[in-house]
């Protein structure tokens, strides 16, 4: 999967276009300003709770073609704070950093950019956000066999073909932690993925900052939903011209390789390393209460014209479920925060709609 993906001059985010109605897949940016008002009233928040420091960094990281990152700096350059002291932003695919490069050369923020959280320095007060990241970190695989998970593999078949096959017996694979509860229902061959990588980077944004606070919006689940009987085939895809293909092996840097993130075990790698989830909610709650997108859509309804209308449907992709509003969640971590003895958890418009319970973080 990584190869598939990342491969120089050969994987899927090295060559072609792959955002928008020419590439692939369409993402949360694709549908307007959206994400990027929703962002920015978090990171005000998030300023504001570190005591609005004059020095403080802003991170991105997998930030495509770069303009979520430049909407939501022009959109902080509007509001009563200071602006951040440095900006980096994190690309590992070449192709996407160069066209990051002139999205920001415009901008009148000197953005450094970076293949790595490793080559950032540590940052006293830092306030990170990221869309759609770690769905693309490669996922490992596995079966339910005769009551024991038994991880798969891909070997060459006639003709070279890649196909699905398992690990040879005795390697020893780092299964990830399910209850036992969820596993003692699952038929026989159920199939499904977890992703190894997720601890890492758990633990490489925890080294970047002293303080601060971490944004992230991807598409997944509690583990108790991810990993339910009746998704018997896990939730690995391709996306080809804007259609799910089950067929991730097929002509390998052609297409975009997915899985959804489980955020029980995000939550729980975080925790390890200081970062505390403290909030877990659905996008389109998130955004629905955000002043900024509030105010965007009283402007459009009352447009009462053709742009109008384009605004509401694509405000409605994003907030609806029936749209990208309930399989999108957005989760808020934090470290070394606390003012005044009182751990803070969310924005005041935010609280009601908190489901971070529903990770059951805390169950053995």
């Amino acid at each position: 999967m990584r190869q598939a993906l990342y491969a120089p001059g050969m994987g899927y985010y090295e060559t072609g276009q792959v955002f928008g109605a020419e590439g692939d897949f369409i993402t949360g940016v694709d549908t307007g300003p959206w994400l990027a008002l929703g962002f920015a009233d978090l990171i005000e928040w998030g300023w504001h709770q570190l005591g609005e420091p004059d020095v403080w960094t802003l991170v991105e990281q997998g930030g495509g073609e770069g303009r979520l990152l430049s909407d939501v700096v022009n959109l902080l350059s509007e509001k009563n704070m200071d602006m951040p002291s440095s900006v980096y932003a994190i690309e590992r695919s070449t192709q996407m950093g160069q066209r990051q490069q002139q999205a920001y050369a415009g901008l009148g923020v000197d953005v450094q950019q970076f293949s790595s959280l490793d080559e950032l320095p540590l940052g006293e007060n830092v306030l990170y956000f990221c869309n759609e990241l770690p769905d693309a970190f490669p996922v490992s695989c596995f079966a339910w066999r005769d009551g024991k998970m038994v991880e798969r593999g891909v070997g060459l078949g006639d003709e070279g073909k890649i196909i699905w096959q398992d690990a040879p017996k005795g390697r020893k694979s780092d299964f990830p932690e399910i209850k036992q509860a969820l596993k003692a229902v699952w038929p026989e061959g159920y199939i499904s993925e977890w992703n190894p990588h997720l601890a890492g980077w758990q633990a490489d944004i925890a080294r970047i900052m002293q303080r601060g606070f971490v944004f992230c919006v991807d598409y997944g689940f509690a583990q108790s939903e991810y990993y339910r009987a009746q998704r018997v085939e896990g939730t690995l895809l391709a996306h080809l011209k804007h259609e799910p293909v089950s067929d991730v092996l097929s002509d390998p840097g052609s297409r975009d390789i997915t899985a959804h993130i489980d955020f029980s075990t995000l939550a729980r790698a975080g925790r390890e390393v200081g970062l505390d989830m403290t909030c877990w909610m659905a996008q389109g709650a998130w955004l629905a209460q955000s002043p900024a997108v509030q105010q965007m859509i009283q402007q459009a309804v009352m447009q009462q014209d053709e742009q109008g209308v384009a605004i509401m449907a694509a405000a409605k992709r994003m907030l609806l479920p029936q749209g990208m509003g309930e399989l999108f969640k957005l989760s808020i971590q934090s470290k070394g925060i606390e003012t005044k003895g009182v751990e803070i958890t969310a924005p005041d418009y935010l609280t009601s709609f908190n489901r971070v319970d529903a990770l059951a973080l805390d169950d053995a």
